[in-house]
């Protein structure tokens, strides 16, 4: 019984009103109770061989005084509705084995359910939801998110669940589309589950939770909406009219696919048609393992996903271009699309004002409401930081836009913005580099022990004061890095123009998307008759309409003008335009005594943990309009990494396997089939 309590008191605030529930066999038992309560325990014990289930969100308190008031009663007269919920706290996600109906799931299902349980979990946690907690249902795995939601959330449960089935559901595990509304009931954990008779082959087990994070935090809503969204983004195939024969009702998937050499690996039904698993996505050669999906509806629409974020912005369309560019010829998506602005194909090499946009030619004129397109977020692609915190805050960095990045001496500018570089990487994105403070080689060294990190180096033989990799890793991570990194070479000076055009040809050459620039102040600038700090903006603002032009994301180091007190965006190197022309502004503070000193100045309630070494402050986010949060990040020595993890470095490309998903930390329950890594 004590294990049933501890879930209990996990999911659910001590004052919390509860439904406890048994439905299978007849007849139903239920109970509400308050979470701490002591009569759970032996109320519980009444019934030693059932199966009990629990509310998930939280119950209106007027529920406690229905006539299972702190006890289990048989055969209630009335049990938790939808309309008796206040509100969101917990997204579940089950990943279900096929098999069949009422019996219990052998080890080979269970462990296929493991496996889509751990992938499911790694793609959203690396897309910006917090850590969930993990709970063996008994014959699957559960994932549950924190969230705060409402009941009127409920259409947009229902979307989000049946877009992960989309995604994840194989031939062998479904992920469950029933589980969206508000009263859903789930496993109380530690109960039995108990379908079918309890064979060698198909065993009786008892549910638990197997991992749960240090500190529970919230999933923001608009990551749910965001994924969500992606169910109405099936299309029909809107056939070249000069096509006979081929309209959204006719068209022949399975030809097209084979007409144009597509493999598919796998045909999977789901729960809104059929998943066609790609041996590998078409944008990117690399992204194999089936992350890669064309999905045919029972409407008759179509759709297209790949789960890296390089290839966020492609759906039906651009797949059906990419295969046939012929397709959309003279259709309305392609006169849609003409009327999107442009830019200019290359800065100006001379001179410092930056190229104005250009759209059209003729005369100018004022668009009616009518005539302006809708902004298509769809096409926006997102590069997340792989900070938790910070992808959660600001939900990550967008193509087109710039982030300014300033804090004073030694706070962890550099650090953390070649890390954010490290990350992209692993999302599939190429990094150009600028680095005016180190040469080429010592940024190489840097790089090299951030993108092993922690268990992959050791104290150098030569200087125990400095470590280096292990044997082995460099190679390895050439291989990751090669192609995907490159880094300006100051011997041929830096001059800003020079640097500036460098790194406009390469990342337009190389369809790179992440451009670091590290540090304004290391740009040498000749002024002449122009203030210094008109030049370094405009300088900035030339970046910004790089970011633009290139559709990438530039990230800026400014160093702050030295102060006595609390540094704040105004004190951002420049004139406000610089930070004007930002669509992110981050502050890094590191945790020394002036700023243990400072800071309640700014954040009176802020509370700074003993082991936090680093805050990155954020002043600006103008897409999500975040001001003023904190994220706090753990610096390793080491391997130069920061994580907003205590005790979690984080994993890069050479690193991970994007087919598979290993949990550490996981505690072990009873429950002999659990596999071994996840003990």
């Amino acid at each position: 019984m004590e294990v049933m309590v501890n879930g209990l008191s996990l999911l659910h605030e001590p004052d919390e009103i509860v439904e406890i529930r048994s439905i299978d066999p007849k007849p139903v038992i239920s109970g509400y109770f308050r979470a701490d309560s002591p009569a759970i325990a032996s109320e519980l014990a009444r019934y030693p061989n059932r199966t009990f289930y629990q509310t998930m969100n939280r119950v209106k308190s007027a529920c406690y005084s229905r006539e299972q008031h702190e006890r289990l009663v048989e055969r209630p007269r009335e049990t938790t509705t939808d309309n008796d919920i206040l509100g969101y706290q917990w997204v579940l996600i089950d990943a279900d084995p096929v098999r069949p109906s009422g019996v219990s799931a052998s080890r080979e299902e269970k462990e296929a359910a493991r496996r889509v349980a751990g992938m499911t979990m790694k793609k959203l946690m690396a897309m910006g939801f917090s850590e969930p907690v993990v709970a063996d249902s008994g014959n699957g795995y559960h994932l549950l998110f924190h969230i705060h939601g409402d009941t009127d959330d409920k259409p947009v449960l229902a979307d989000f669940l049946a877009v992960l089935d989309m995604w994840f559901s194989t031939e062998q595990v479904k992920i469950d589309t029933a589980v969206f509304n508000p009263s859903r009931i789930t496993k109380l954990y530690g109960t039995m589950a108990t379908k079918g008779a309890s064979t060698p082959e198909r065993p009786h087990r008892r549910s638990g939770i197997i991992r749960k994070p240090e500190k529970i935090e919230s999933t923001p809503m608009e990551l749910i909406r965001s994924i969500a969204a992606e169910r109405q983004k099936a299309v029909s195939p809107q056939e070249n009219p000069r096509q006979r024969g081929t309209s959204a009702s006719h068209f022949d998937l399975d030809r097209f696919l084979s007409d144009y050499q597509i493999e598919v690996t796998k045909k999977i039904p789901i729960s809104t048609g059929m998943k066609y698993q790609l041996a590998e996505c078409p944008f990117d050669s690399s992204h194999k393992h089936g992350d890669a999906a064309v999905f045919a509806y029972s409407n008759g629409s179509f759709g297209f996903h790949c789960f890296h974020n390089s290839c966020a912005g492609y759906h039906w369309h651009e797949f059906r271009e990419k295969v046939d560019p012929a397709a959309y010829a003279n259709s309305p998506y392609t006169v849609r699309q003409a009327v999107s602005t442009s830019v200019p194909s290359r800065l100006k090499p001379n001179g410092v004002e930056g190229s104005a946009p250009t759209a059209k030619t003729g005369q100018p004129r004022m668009l009616d409401f009518a005539e302006i397109p809708n902004y298509d977020r769809s096409k926006i692609v997102v590069i997340r930081s792989r900070f938790q915190a910070l992808d959660a805050k600001i939900g990550g960095f967008n193509k087109g836009e710039m982030t300014v990045l300033s804090g004073g001496n030694a706070s962890g500018k550099s650090t953390l913005v070649s890390q954010i570089g490290l990350a992209a990487i692993t999302e599939g994105f190429k990094v150009a580099m600028f680095s005016g403070e180190m040469t080429a080689s010592r940024v190489r060294e840097w790089v090299l022990l951030q993108a092993a990190g922690p268990d992959f180096v050791m104290q150098d033989p030569l200087n125990q004061n400095h470590y280096c990799l292990k044997p082995g890793i460099e190679e390895k991570l050439d291989a990751m890095l090669t192609g995907k990194l490159s880094i300006y070479d100051n011997d041929f000076g830096t001059d800003w123009e020079v640097v500036t055009n460098t790194i406009y040809d390469w990342v337009k050459k190389n369809e790179a998307s992440v451009v670091i620039i590290d540090n304004l102040m290391a740009l040498d600038i000749p002024t002449g008759s122009m203030d210094k700090y008109d030049m370094q903006t405009r300088i900035v603002k030339r970046f910004s309409a790089m970011a633009k032009e290139l559709n990438v994301h530039v990230h800026f180091i400014c160093h702050p003008r030295k102060t006595e007190a609390f540094p704040r965006k105004g004190d951002i190197s420049g004139t406000a335009d610089i930070t004007n022309a930002a669509d992110n502004v981050l502050m890094v503070h590191r945790v020394n005594a002036d700023f243990m000193m400072r800071y309640k100045t700014v954040y009176p309630k802020l509370v700074i943990e003993p082991d936090v070494s680093t805050v990155i402050e954020v002043m600006k986010n103008r897409d999500l309009g975040i001001v003023d949060e904190i994220i706090k990040l753990y610096f390793d020595r080491r391997s130069r990494t920061m994580s907003d993890v205590k005790g979690l470095p984080p994993q890069h490309a050479w690193t991970e396997k994007i087919e598979q998903m290993t949990m550490p930390g996981f505690t072990e329950v009873d429950d002999p089939d659990l596999p071994e890594e996840w003990r």
